[in-house]
């Protein structure tokens, strides 16, 4: 009897743990469709929005600018100091020293997709837009991109002739006038002094400022070989001078200056653009950078050389029927990016073009993990 109870215990032990087992459940079938966002496309709660990448070419055109301009005493340089060769004409010249492609990642507005399902959404696309696959809307993308300027406005400041360096700009001349004067029955005629003003023209400024400049040149001969009878004690004095002399020579030589110039602008490829020269600016010796149509520069030019790998894959049509289980991309195209001006190459880069290549979806197992 002892030995049947035994069993009975443990058969009944057996039963209570075969009901606790928990019962997995069947998992149920969730559909999840991708459509191209539209106005026939409607947008409920937990549907992902995402888009395809485009590639935009931001360019940095760095330009070197020289100003040229004549001094005001420029035609009296050689007669009154033997200044040859001096800068008679105003001019500005302008030279194209470099283009910097920088390639960035953009959403492209012709091609957002809704996804959406019936159930939990499990997909892989968090991974794909950390592989730059596809791409959320994210804003801090644009962010710290430079704005379109290629409109500049010439700052030529810096070389003004503010002081003529003349000791006088003016001359009195005395003339001798009458006026009558009734005196009993008679008129008479007393003479006085009329004093008028009469600028110097600007032969005489030159001469003027040319006589002042050989005073300074005599001065610091005089202090240099001793025979001031000043002698300054520090550099000071031959400084300010060299400073004065250099202002003066500059009216009758002329001044020049030449600094860099940085230009930015965006280039958005298109497919149409690949292995054909295409016009990005336009660039002239006297105006700097020109817009596309300004015919009077000489054209800038961007290539885009492409070996069609993906010309055997087959295009998904631009209306997507409902795709089920799948996320749509692009497979982007590698291109050899050149600038040339026609003369020499600018810039140039081994780039992924986005919106040259072709879309595919991935297949269901890879997106949702089955």
């Amino acid at each position: 009897m002892k030995v049947n109870a035994k069993y009975v215990l443990l058969l009944f032990i057996m039963i209570a743990l075969y009901s606790c087992t928990v019962v997995k459940e069947v998992p149920v079938k969730v559909n999840t469709t991708v459509l191209p966002l539209g106005d026939t496309v409607k947008l409920y709660d937990g549907s992902l929005i995402y888009t395809l990448p485009q590639t935009v070419l931001d360019f940095t055109v760095i330009a070197e600018k020289t100003v040229r301009k004549a001094g005001p005493y420029h035609e009296y340089a050689n007669e009154m100091l033997g200044l040859k060769d001096v800068i008679s004409t105003d001019q500005v010249i302008w030279t194209l020293k470099e283009v910097k492609i920088n390639p960035v990642q953009e959403l492209d507005p012709s091609q957002f997709y809704v996804m959406k399902s019936d159930g939990l959404v499990q997909t892989n696309a968090l991974s794909m837009i950390n592989a730059g696959l596809i791409m959320d809307v994210n804003p801090l993308i644009y962010k710290n991109r430079e704005f379109d300027n290629r409109n500049y406005a010439d700052d030529d400041t810096r070389i003004e002739y503010r002081d003529m360096g003349s000791d006088i700009y003016y001359d009195i001349e005395q003339d001798t006038a009458y006026r009558l004067v009734d005196v009993d029955t008679a008129f008479v005629r007393i003479p006085y002094v009329l004093e008028r003003r009469r600028q110097l023209g600007l032969s005489e400024q030159a001469e003027h400022t040319a006589r002042i400049l050989l005073e300074l040149r005599e001065g610091r001969h005089l202090i240099l070989t001793g025979e001031a009878t000043v002698f300054p004690q520090n550099r000071a004095a031959i400084d300010e001078i060299n400073r004065i002399e250099d202002q003066y020579i500059s009216l009758f030589a002329g001044k020049s200056y030449t600094g860099v110039e940085k230009f930015y602008f965006s280039f958005v490829p298109d497919h149409t653009m690949k292995n054909k020269p295409v016009v990005i600016f336009r660039f002239s010796n006297e105006k700097g950078v020109l817009d596309m149509s300004d015919l009077s520069g000489r054209p800038v030019v961007i290539e885009m050389m492409s070996n069609n790998e993906l010309a055997p894959v087959n295009m998904i049509p631009d209306t997507i029927s409902p795709g089920y289980d799948k996320i749509y991309y692009r497979i982007p195209e590698i291109v050899d990016i050149r600038v040339t001006d026609g003369r020499r190459n600018l810039g140039g880069k081994r780039q992924l073009i986005y919106q040259f290549g072709k879309k595919v979806a991935l297949p269901a197992n890879y997106i949702l993990g089955k």
